[in-house]
Order: structure tokens, then C-alpha cells, then sequence
């Protein structure tokens, strides 16, 4: 046999074991390629229950959990603290990623055919009271806040007798659930001026007795430290779980005594 014939069958079996060679490297470059990368997991914040749209979002409703960086979703929020003060626009299932597009900080950019849900809990109605600059605490009064309420009546409108300016604290740790009238377009810069109107729960009782106020007394609102955050105490002369038939200035100067002291 000569030389070239025995060099022949050894340059076919050179290429052969280097073709093999690569394409086993390929392989493992493939296997670690997906094991690298399905390994690698990423800490998303996810609904920890069903989220009602335009419900605002507490730390007992979400939960984090991991997910491989290859099905994380975009723009999803990592930490749990980076959700608060803001609010569900669209209802979030459990165990959903939240996004950036799920949720708002401002109530205004909630689009208004979300729901047309407000948080009013079980017994309470929502009741929308008018302000101003020097009603309202020079527009220092924010969504969540709890207010006081005061009232200036003139005793003329219970007794001939003396009469004379009363004011009078009428109700405590009032719950603001809105500030100003709804809008879907979002505000623009940190100055917004003083919004005309602020939107609160009361029981229905109550928001009969602040109907006549507002039409017969002057109303200011005192802003209240966080620390006193909290439900009022219930009122026996103010049921929750019924409503008076009238009220006028009887049942007024009964429940809060302006023509006393």
C-alpha cells in the first residue's frame, strides 16, 4: 500500500473525531446555556389575594415570590415597600405579577371605566362635603387622612333666647376617601390648588345630620395626626343601623347641645 493510500483513511477519521468533537461541545454548550439561565431567579411582587380595582393596595394583600429570569415579566416590582400609597387600576388576581401598568399612585389616573367601586365599608355611605382654602386646611388634606369636623351655628336657629355664635366639634376621625372630582387625565406638576369638594364615609345617619349642617352651619375641617388615626366611636344617638326619619333643629341642638354651656 502506498503512502498516499494510508494517508487517505486517517484524514477521513481526523475529520470525523473533530466533527464529533464539536458537536458534543456544541451540546454542553447548549445544556449549560439553559441550566445558566433557568437557574438565575428574580424576586417579583405578586398579588397575595384577589385585588378589586381601584382598591388600594395593603402590605397584608401582596406577598413576593421568585421566578426564572426568563419568565419574570417586565417592569414588575421587586419590593413590597414600592408599593405603597398606590392603588389597583384593573382587579388582580392571586398569585398575579404586579406591574407597572396594574397599578397608580394617583386616584386620577385610574381610568374611570375600571369600576365605579368606591371604598365605603359595609354600613356607611359616601358623602361629598364642600372646601376651600381656609375650610380645608389650605388644601392639606389628602386621600386616607382622617378629619374632624367643626361647626359654627348661630343658637337663633334652636332658641329665641340669647342668641349668639356656637361652635362645636361634630364629628371625630371622619374617614377622606377621595379628594376633589374624579378625572382620567393625570395631573401635571406638585401644585394643584385647593380641590372644591372632598369625599368621606359616614354612616347614613350621620351624613343625614352633616346635610343639615352644611346647608345651616359654617363647616371647617381640623386635620388630625396619623397617630389618631382610627373608626370613631360609635354615637347612641346615631345609630348605624338606622337612619332618623327627619332631622332638623331639634334633633340637632338634642345631639350636640349648641344653646348649652
Amino acid at each position: 500500500m502506498t503512502r498516499g493510500n494510508i494517508r487517505t483513511p486517517l484524514f477521513i477519521v481526523g475529520i470525523a473525531l473533530a466533527l464529533l468533537a464539536f458537536l458534543i461541545m456544541f451540546a454542553f454548550g447548549i445544556v449549560f446555556a439553559s441550566k445558566s439561565q433557568t437557574g438565575t431567579q428574580l424576586r417579583v411582587v405578586v398579588a397575595g389575594r384577589d385585588i378589586q380595582a381601584r382598591e388600594p393596595i395593603t402590605p397584608d394583600m401582596i406577598a413576593v415570590s421568585t421566578f426564572p429570569a426568563t419568565a419574570a415579566p417586565p417592569k414588575a416590582f421587586s419590593r413590597l415597600a414600592d408599593l405603597s400609597g398606590f392603588s389597583a387600576v384593573v382587579a388582580i388576581p392571586k398569585g398575579q405579577a404586579i406591574t407597572t401598568n396594574l397599578v397608580a399612585a394617583n386616584p386620577d389616573e385610574i381610568a374611570l371605566g375600571a369600576s365605579s367601586y368606591l371604598p365605603i365599608p359595609k354600613g356607611y355611605v359616601a358623602l361629598t362635603l364642600p372646601n376651600s382654602e381656609q375650610q380645608g386646611v389650605a388644601g392639606f388634606i389628602a386621600q386616607g387622612d382622617y378629619i374632624n369636623v367643626l361647626a359654627e351655628v348661630n343658637t337663633s336657629q334652636f332658641s329665641s333666647i340669647s342668641p349668639r355664635s356656637v361652635a362645636r366639634t361634630v364629628f371625630t376621625r371622619v374617614h377622606v376617601i377621595r379628594v376633589g372630582s374624579q378625572s382620567v387625565a393625570p395631573r401635571q406638576g406638585p401644585v394643584q390648588g385647593i380641590a372644591s369638594s372632598i369625599t368621606v364615609v359616614m354612616t347614613l345617619c350621620d351624613a343625614q345630620y352633616m346635610e343639615w349642617l352644611i346647608i345651616n352651619a359654617t363647616i371647617k375641617y381640623v386635620l388630625i395626626p396619623y397617630t389618631d388615626y382610627g373608626e370613631a366611636p360609635a354615637d347612641p344617638a346615631c345609630p348605624t343601623t338606622s337612619a332618623p326619619p327627619t332631622i332638623g333643629p331639634q334633633q340637632v341642638e338634642a345631639r350636640w347641645g349648641f344653646t348649652k354651656g
